[in-house]
């Protein structure tokens, strides 16, 4: 791997455990909209993104679909595989383009079944993103659309290197299960306070802390948790890109 820490959850691993997982890992280009999971069948490779962004897709018999959780540089892919099932509960798609490595989930077995403290450190992001995951169920019931919105753009404001994300107004409303007019309205909301700019393709955000209000507290136990779990430093951002 040419830069082993620039996904924090290897860089987070003991010498000898990224060194396992090094030998292990392939480069991967992670395209807009590839598919890395598939709901219902079997998870073929786990994923570390070092840039970019995924959506876990939660999905109804019906049709209908909703963002449950993102993954980024923090972390990984396949968190199931971690805990003993193969099988994919939901669908995850890069919303942000980018890159990182991928293990063959068979080995990621072979290596969690060899090192209790590798698959120990795994477990711990599995559980902060199983809170992040209850976290977005709080923030779809109680929250108010621009106080989800507010949130989601924390989120992926996160993950990515500067202020501008680079996702569409259809996407937003796809994500949040809302209709696409609402989302219009409330990113003119937003921006008309200050808090984002908005062109074609792109947010760009202005005001962090002004968002982090707007949230309502939507925003930041999730975090503080990742920081206790993982015992990242306490940022003003989840994760230190510079």
């Amino acid at each position: 791997m040419q830069d082993r820490s620039r996904n924090h959850l290897l860089g987070s691993l003991t010498d000898s455990d990224r060194d396992r997982l090094a030998a292990e890992l392939q480069p991967v280009k992670l395209t807009l909209h590839r598919l890395l999971e598939v709901r219902g069948h079997d998870v073929e490779w786990n994923y570390f993104p070092e840039s970019g962004i995924a959506s876990v897709i939660a999905e109804s018999s019906s049709g209908h679909s909703a963002e449950t959780g993102v993954i980024g540089l923090e972390g990984m892919t396949g968190i199931g595989v971690l805990l003993g099932d193969r099988c994919a509960a939901q669908s995850i798609v890069m919303q942000i383009e980018g890159s990182g490595h991928r293990i063959a989930v068979h080995r990621m077995e072979a290596l969690l079944a060899e090192s209790d403290a590798l698959r120990e450190r795994l477990q711990l992001f599995a559980r902060a993103f199983m809170i992040q995951t209850a976290h977005s169920a709080l923030a779809s019931g109680a929250g108010l659309l621009e106080q989800r919105l507010a949130r989601w753009l924390l989120m992926l404001h996160d993950r990515v290197e500067g202020d501008g994300l680079a996702i569409t107004h259809d996407y937003i409303a796809t994500m949040l299960s809302v209709r696409r007019p609402g989302v219009s309205v409330a990113l003119k909301v937003l921006e008309d306070q200050g808090l984002i700019r908005v062109n074609r393709g792109l947010i760009v955000v202005v005001d962090r802390q002004g968002l982090v209000m707007k949230s309502n507290g939507l925003y930041g136990s999730a975090e503080h948790e990742y920081r206790r779990l993982l015992q990242w430093p306490d940022d003003t951002r989840l994760v230190k890109v510079s």
